[in-house]
């Protein structure tokens, strides 16, 4: 009996929904994915937006606009160590990519390694001599490290390429101003506002150098300019706050009460933002109650401010203290005095539980002593602290092996890499697990990296010389 039409159309249906999807329809669902995480990303729906960012990686791994978009998602909530492994991903698929070097740089500086946001500007520069982009990045760099005629330098040359960038003849504002330049400083917001006379960092930048001149009628439009345009930005407020305290000749005393009154309605949002607020704030806003005739709530606030003001005073003194203790408890560790040091910094921990270094060093001593439970302990307090320490987080990952934890010490110090990729010790640690595991190919890569890293570390030669012994002998 012959196959009916029917029949066979059912079997070709099936045949070819069997086969994969064509390259075409995998890259479609990519762009669709994608466009879907940049709607949430502009809807302000990060975690969203990350998750469509993979999936239209998964339907296409090469694209290398998904993985730099979702580095930048990534950088948005935080996530700095997966948001350098996504950036290092784009630059694997193509190595000379300006936004992704951008981009990385930008999420070394949220793990605090400098330097390597440093190195990837510059060599990133030299890469892209017409691209204005990473000589804007390294002037922000360079007021961010307060390195401020370096930021002179490459901002300067950023607006020879780009003289319309608003943005980096800001940033040129604030580094002249943090300089001392104020004519400069001047000069560039002037032609900052020509171009955009509603930017609130111009108005603002522009009003502290008046203030700082004591030129308070020229700085009094723009202070308030910036608490408009700003309204929630603490600084503006402050600066509005501080210039309408001063009084100026012949003024009546209505004048005085009505500036007075203006001057604290500009600072009181400020405490309705933190009930506990910095010694400045409460300050200006008691001297504001004061002179606009309410002597109650001065003195109420004025007592905030001195219980503020001698909370600051000790805390600096207790973080200073802390930090000498830890000093002193890592030196009787190295002699092998456990109870001294141990005393010690449980005394830094009470005198700055922030502390992070304070754990750490309890976790290392804790470790050493084999107390492998408490050394644990310690060094998730360290973390929850810093999260991007590279220096805690090896400490983790060796606790982890301690505790026979492999998986979990080979992400740590992986993590430990990403965050600082010069961190030899880590590589090394990689390199005797992967070993352990029988992974030769990826133990020997490990070991290269360590000894490449630290070459006269015999340590990290021997390991490397053994394993590739063998392996030459198989």
């Amino acid at each position: 009996m012959g196959w009916s039409r029917k029949a066979s159309l059912a079997i070709l249906f099936l045949t070819v929904a069997s086969y994969p999807a064509s390259p075409q329809t995998a890259l479609q669902q990519a762009q669709q994915w994608k466009l879907q995480a940049r709607a949430n990303a502009s809807a302000g729906n990060w975690d969203a937006a990350i998750a469509s960012y993979e999936k239209a990686i998964e339907m296409a791994p090469r694209s290398v606009d998904s993985h730099v978009e979702l580095g930048d998602a990534l950088i948005r909530v935080a996530r700095y160590t997966k948001a350098i492994a996504s950036y290092t991903e784009a630059l694997r698929i193509s190595p000379r990519d300006l936004d992704s070097e951008i981009g990385l740089a930008q999420a070394y500086r949220g793990v605090h390694n400098y330097a390597e946001a440093k190195q990837i500007l510059e060599k990133s520069r030299a890469e892209h001599p017409r691209s204005p982009k990473p000589l804007a990045a390294l002037g922000d760099l360079d007021i961010e490290l307060q390195t401020y005629d370096a930021a002179i330098e490459h901002l300067r040359s950023a607006l020879v390429l780009a003289p319309a960038d608003v943005e980096s003849r800001n940033r040129l504002a604030v580094a002249y101003e943090a300089k001392g330049d104020s004519d400069n400083a001047l000069a560039q917001i002037a032609k900052v506002l020509t171009r955009d006379p509603q930017n609130a960092l111009a108005h603002y930048t522009r009003a502290k150098i008046y203030s700082d001149r004591n030129q308070n009628a020229a700085a009094l439009p723009d202070a308030m300019k910036s608490v408009v345009l700003q309204p929630r930005n603490p600084r503006a407020r402050i600066l509005l706050g501080t210039i309408l305290l001063r009084a100026p000749q012949g003024e009546t005393s209505i004048q005085t009460k009505d500036r007075c009154q203006r001057a604290a309605a500009t600072l009181e949002p400020l405490l309705l933002e933190k009930p506990t607020q910095d010694s400045e704030t409460l300050f200006l806003l008691s001297r504001a109650y004061d002179c606009a005739g309410n002597s109650e709530q001065a003195q109420k606030i004025l007592s905030e401010f001195e219980k503020s003001s001698k909370n600051d005073r000790v805390a600096k003194e207790n973080q200073t203290q802390a930090k000498h203790l830890v000093q002193q408890a890592n030196d009787l560790a190295l002699k092998n005095d456990f109870a001294e040091s141990l005393d010690l910094l449980q005394q830094a921990i009470a005198k700055d539980p922030a502390y992070g270094a304070a754990y750490s060093q309890l976790a290392k001593l804790y470790y050493s002593a084999g107390d492998v439970d408490k050394a644990s302990e310690a060094i998730s307090q360290a973390l929850e602290r810093d999260p991007y320490q590279p220096d805690f987080l090896y400490v983790q990952g060796k606790v982890f092996e301690k505790q026979g934890k492999m998986d979990e010490a080979l992400a740590v110090f992986q993590r430990t890499t990403i965050v600082n990729p010069n961190e030899s010790d880590a590589f090394f640690e990689m390199g005797a697990i992967y070993e352990q595991r029988g992974d030769r190919a990826n133990a020997l890569g490990a070991y290269k990296k360590a000894a490449a890293l630290s070459p006269d570390d015999p340590d990290y030669q021997r390991a490397l010389s053994n394993l590739s012994d063998r392996a030459t002998q198989r």
